[in-house]
């Protein structure tokens, strides 16, 4: 009989090797011309540094087992303050509170007095997949979004009744951790908003793996916004962390701006807060100041087959920017200085989109940043 170290080892290998193989795409560059740049376009968009997927509390004893036995789990106030204090001194703008099947942190005096924008949500947590649901209308603590008891795995009904519940309430719904172990999202996306494409920065949680599935629905004509989350747990050994992050396209750092930004795909996901930013833009045809639309915007062609898209790299020199479309990958190549632009003419039809991934590191694969797809029609 295999010994269960064994098991594990062999396990955590297999893991390793999918999540290696599951960042390779065809290569594509056929249909992609390289032009000369013009410095400093696109405008990079006024941004607020949100954190996602925030927990107050360790343990999943509530999130198991709701009630009044353990609503001493639901949250914890002092993890909440840790939470908060720690973005604030990170210079985040915002954090997004998602408890496991709670949303009791929300109604804590402490969100009331931070200086920061606090967004209420809970991780919808089951045997069979998590989803992080973000700002839906709640008046009290009852108000949460339950998933069936946790010994009963959900049938494909109870994703879409949760999916729906939460659309009807104003909320987001986001597919999180969609390809961790024994806690794996279903393959239909129930009409979700979004991915969780990067979150706690550990094999176990496979996030090579998850951007192939959520590239895999952007090809298969899916719309799915990219979100990063920390799925920070305060006092937790391994999740003292504050990273990754995402920074949010809005025209305020309130609730309202920022999840409307989020909406609309206007994203970037970064490591932290010092990491290179990538900004894409497109021009359509006029005075080339390639604003005509960004990351998590659709382009409408109108018959046109070309088009030109610029991306900017700030504070990236030395890192490798990668281009990728429906076909894979499109444009790839090294960033020689701290402000430099790439500009590129794709051949492009209805249904394509683009998207781009900042890597650094000796060997070029540490995830810096990564976009949102720009979409055509």
């Amino acid at each position: 009989m295999v010994g269960c170290g064994v098991r594990l080892a062999v396990l955590a290998l297999a893991l390793g090797l999918v999540a290696a193989c599951s960042g390779r795409y065809p290569h594509a560059e056929a249909g992609v011309q390289v032009l000369a740049a013009m410095p400093g376009l696109p405008a990079i968009p006024r941004g607020c540094l949100v954190a996602n997927h925030v927990h107050t509390i360790i343990s999943d004893r509530y999130s198991h087992a709701p009630g009044a036995v353990n609503v001493d789990y639901a949250y914890s106030k002092k993890g909440l303050a840790s939470a908060i204090a720690a973005f604030e001194r990170a210079d985040v703008d915002a954090m997004v509170v998602t408890d496991h099947n709670a949303i009791d942190a929300i109604f804590d005096p402490q969100i009331q007095a931070s200086g920061m924008t606090v967004i209420g949500g809970m991780e919808w947590t089951t045997r069979s997949g998590h989803a992080l649901l973000i700002g839906f209308e709640t008046t009290r603590a009852s108000d949460a979004i339950l998933p069936p008891a946790w010994r009963t795995r959900p049938t494909l009904a109870d994703f879409r009744v949760m999916v729906d519940r939460t659309h009807a309430r104003g909320g987001l719904v986001i597919i999180a951790h969609p390809r961790v172990p024994f806690r794996t999202w279903p393959e239909d996306t129930f009409a979700a908003d979004g991915v969780e494409v990067w979150g706690l920065d550990h094999f176990f949680m496979r996030n090579r793996a998850a951007q192939r599935w959520w590239h895999e629905r952007l090809v298969g004509d899916e719309r799915l916004i990219a979100v990063a989350g920390t799925d920070l747990h305060p006092g937790a050994r391994i999740r003292s962390h504050q990273y990754p992050l995402n920074w949010v396209y809005a025209s305020g750092c309130d609730r309202d701006a920022i999840l409307a930004a989020m909406r609309a795909g206007h994203l970037l996901l970064i490591r932290d807060s010092k990491a290179p930013v990538v900004a894409l833009g497109v021009e359509t045809g006029g005075v080339r100041d390639f604003a005509d639309a960004q990351a998590g915007d659709t382009v409408v062609l109108g018959g046109r087959e070309q088009v030109e898209l610029q991306l900017r790299v700030t504070a990236g020199a030395g890192a490798r920017l990668r281009v990728l479309g429906r076909a894979g990958l499109l444009h790839e190549r090294r960033i020689d200085g701290p402000d430099r632009s790439v500009r590129l003419q794709l051949q492009v039809k209805p249904g394509d989109f683009v998207r781009a991934e900042l890597y650094a590191g000796r060997r070029g694969r540490k995830l810096m940043a990564l976009s949102n797809p720009l979409y055509f029609r």
